[in-house]
């Protein structure tokens, strides 16, 4: 099993926001730490509005 993090991308109109890097590498070292491979992807499209989450909100 392998586990694929994507960081959260601020989205207008969302009260969620992304974990800080601390929070993010305990996850990480937790996951880990049950044998379980994960890996933090990068974000992109966040500068034009077109990473994950973003075109939803320019939509909807």
């Amino acid at each position: 099993m392998h586990v694929n993090l994507i960081p959260l991308n601020p989205t207008p109109g969302s009260d969620w926001d992304a974990s800080p890097k601390p929070v993010e590498r305990e996850f990480v070292r937790r996951v880990r730490a049950h044998g379980v491979s994960c890996t933090v992807r990068d974000t992109r499209g966040r500068e034009i509005a077109a990473a994950c989450g973003q075109l939803a909100a320019e939509e909807g």
